[in-house]
């Protein structure tokens, strides 16, 4: 299931200006203020995009609280990757490595990168289930980009085009704000178009050196590329985990949240060696490992959220499939964390 850092929302709390109680923005997505300051703390992206519809909706038709969190973004705030960025020669020196470097820290998006001779493009992937909160998520993905891109060369670079696939209600003021030019929406991939002359400017605070330092780094840490196959099934794991507690969704529905219709899914898990049916038994599993390791939720609880209409159709479920019950799970991972 893909996780979203609770950086992420600490931050878009931060900023819901017109929320008096961020306790309960933390509350919505099962974290606390203090929870949320772990340096491992994290949450589902159907939560995050929970979380964003919630604080868009305070400030609504204009929603600008994900622009202002863009605009403060920092590059040391991404590690090492944003080091990369900060001190590589000049853009196109980033944007070349970047898209792969993303990963490290958005592992639910596909950035690429593409020179056209006359422009250069920086373009966004990434499944698209029909929720404002995933709109807003993708304007964050390159906003934040744009953000650090004008740290490491200049503050006011902006694009020569801005699109997005995604078709928005509201105000889109804070966008033409912050990337300084209109944004196109309903199009085919999300993405920003850059003039060459920007791309190969020499950064004022580049460092050849410093670059090829963290780049090196960052290569020997870099998980191995997915496969198209292991991605889409990776994508409808999460959407299945995002929908269990109201019953085993059909295949239908999630294609649908996918942009996929149904043949086409099956048809790429088939081509893929993936069926539906054990990629909702992984989605139960992974789920079910990650509520059993918190003590709040019994075990029919459990049982509920992963889609079993019964307790002992969820033991016999998990057992197969761990090859130990529930309970003795959950009793395995609550004593190694205390003697942790």
């Amino acid at each position: 299931m893909t996780e979203i850092s609770a950086m992420f929302v600490r931050k878009q709390v931060s900023e819901a200006r017109n929320v008096s109680d961020k306790a309960a923005l933390y509350t919505l997505v099962g974290l606390t203020e203090e929870s949320a300051r772990a340096p491992d703390a994290k949450i589902t992206t159907a939560d995050y995009f929970t979380l964003l519809e919630k604080i868009a909706e305070s400030e609504w038709p204009d929603p600008a609280f994900h622009m202002r969190v863009c605009a403060g973004m920092r590059c040391e705030e991404f590690g090492a990757v944003g080091l990369a960025m900060k001190s590589a020669p000049t853009l196109r020196h980033a944007f070349e490595r970047m898209h792969r470097y993303a990963r490290l820290y958005n592992s639910s998006s596909a950035f690429a990168v593409e020179d056209k001779g006359n422009v250069y493009c920086w373009t966004h992937r990434r499944p698209q289930p029909a929720r404002l909160g995933n709109y807003l998520s993708n304007e964050a993905a390159l906003a934040t980009f744009l953000t650090l891109c004008r740290e490491s060369s200049r503050p006011d670079l902006k694009p020569v085009r801005l699109q997005f696939a995604h078709r928005r209600e509201g105000s889109t003021t804070a966008l033409t704000d912050h990337f300084g030019i209109e944004p196109i929406f309903d199009q085919e991939i999300d993405g920003m178009q850059f003039a060459v002359e920007d791309v190969d400017r020499a950064s004022p605070i580049g460092d050849l050196g410093i670059w090829k330092f963290f780049s090196d780094h960052l290569e020997s840490t870099l998980p191995p590329m997915e496969t198209e196959p292991d991605r889409l099934a990776a994508q409808v794991i999460e959407e299945v985990a995002g929908l269990l507690s109201g019953g085993v969704p059909q295949l239908a529905e999630v294609a649908g949240r996918l942009g996929l219709g149904t043949r086409t899914l099956q048809r790429r898990l088939s081509d893929g060696g993936k069926s539906y049916q054990e990629l909702v038994a992984e989605a139960r599993r992974r789920l079910a490992r990650k509520l059993l390791r918190r003590s709040e939720y019994s075990l029919a609880e459990i049982a509920f959220l992963t889609g079993f209409s019964e307790q002992s159709a969820f033991t016999r479920a998990f057992k197969r499939g761990e090859g130990i019950t529930p309970r003795a799970f959950r009793q395995s991972t609550l004593s190694t964390a205390h003697a942790g």
